[in-house]
């Protein structure tokens, strides 16, 4: 289904946004506000807040494989120029795959599955991190059971998806805590039911919450950064193992820039990158857990930051990009309204968390990440759609995500 307000295709280049969800609808006010036409493509409209943004020109609904339909698009409306911005994995999978089919109408900020596949896939994630001598933490894959038997195995330890969009749309978990060899036989298989036993990563489990995660953002061109911030992740949201950002700051953190840059300049990325690391208070090293080839979740603090993250890059790929890109100006935060406020009545200390919110609202530019008083809608829609997938949330913690948050909480009630 198709839904149209209104169809402008000329001058600017658009921009299509693949996913409309928060992190989508942050790319489509960086845009739509200085007047670039936005579409926004999604396979479930129930999800799609950036639908009812007053930026949005055209919403597309579609359970055919996106590269098709982006190729049938482009065709009919000839929008030969257009910028696509893919905002999950899966959408970046598909987009790099038929890289050189979509690079024939559209400008892509995905570089092709030869460099983004060191992001997707955790296990290459890793290896290169090793080659580079990127601290990374210490990871093993079995294929069985028997792999693990008898090994003298570091626990308490996670277990996590290689590939994560192979896994975390079925079940709403990233990663599961284990304490001993019966947790780990136990989740190792149900993890099983949904994905390979191969793409299921054994790893050490770094003491600390969100507090100890950091991240490296850049945007990248051939090959090299041009303009980057680093952040912290002060809140999250489950707060034992946090499926996302909840409260985020600007910070600055020599060991995480480098390593980040190092890493993007060594396997060619092209486009917005983030690459998130964890403080390991017992060596003292920052070490790499993701790479997102994409938009992440809290890009916007970059304009708050002075660094407009889409912007620039919709500049770059349709080559209005003036040089030097601006450097950091201010210091910024980012709030997530739908989970800050229950990651704050859940923490440990709720007035510690209070104090340093209203720190942050004092001396840093705060963003929301839905809420904007020129752009009100996507916010009421996105509280009314949470509302309505409550029972299809339920299901699905009867089946795979209350069993694993009883674990993941009793985990962190034990540190």
């Amino acid at each position: 289904m198709t839904t149209a307000k209104h169809i402008h295709h000329k001058a600017p280049p658009g921009a299509i946004v693949l996913g409309g969800n928060f992190v989508g609808l942050g790319i489509a006010r960086s845009l739509g506000a200085r007047g670039i036409p936005v579409w926004v493509f999604d396979t479930q409209r129930s999800r799609s807040i950036t639908h009812f943004s007053r930026y949005t020109k055209r919403s597309i609904t579609s359970r055919e494989a996106v590269h098709e339909v982006l190729l049938a698009e482009g065709r009919k409306h000839n929008l030969n120029g257009w910028v696509v911005f893919p905002v999950n994995d899966e959408y970046v999978e598909s987009v790099s795959t038929h890289h050189e089919a979509l690079s024939s109408i559209y400008r892509l900020i995905t570089p092709p599955l030869a460099v983004t596949q060191f992001a997707l896939d955790k296990r290459l994630t890793y290896r290169r991190a090793e080659e580079l001598g990127v601290d990374a933490p210490w990871t093993m894959v079995s294929a069985t059971e028997d792999g693990f038997e008898g090994k003298d195995l570091p626990f308490p330890l996670i277990l996590k998806p290689a590939v994560n969009h192979h896994f975390f749309p079925h079940t709403n978990v990233k990663a599961l805590p284990v304490a001993n060899l019966a947790e780990l036989k136990h989740w190792f298989a149900q993890m099983s039911r949904y994905i390979p036993p191969e793409e299921i990563l054994i790893q050490e489990r770094i003491p600390g919450a969100g507090e100890n995660q950091f991240s490296f953002c850049a945007l990248c061109k051939d090959g090299k950064v041009y303009a980057s911030l680093a952040a912290r992740r002060r809140r999250q949201y489950p707060v034992e193992f946090g499926n996302a950002s909840s409260f985020v700051e600007t910070t600055h953190q020599p060991e995480v820039e480098e390593a980040g840059r190092r890493f993007l300049e060594s396997i060619g990325f092209d486009g917005m990158v983030e690459a998130e690391f964890k403080f390991d208070a017992r060596d003292g090293k920052y070490k790499i857990l993701d790479v997102n080839p994409r938009p992440w979740g809290w890009h916007t603090i970059g304009r708050a930051a002075g660094i407009d993250f889409p912007y620039l890059l919709w500049q770059q790929k349709v080559g209005l990009q003036s040089h030097p890109a601006p450097e950091r100006r201010h210091r910024a935060a980012w709030l997530r309204e739908m989970t800050d406020f229950l990651a704050i009545a859940k923490s440990r200390d709720r007035k510690a968390e209070i104090q340093r919110l209203v720190k942050a609202i004092r001396t840093r530019n705060v963003t929301l990440a839905t809420f904007n008083f020129r752009d009100p809608v996507p916010f009421f829609a996105e509280f009314a759609l949470w509302i309505l997938s409550g029972l299809a949330r339920q299901k699905k913690a009867n089946e795979f995500l209350l069993p694993a948050l009883l674990l993941i909480s009793r985990s962190y009630g034990n540190e």
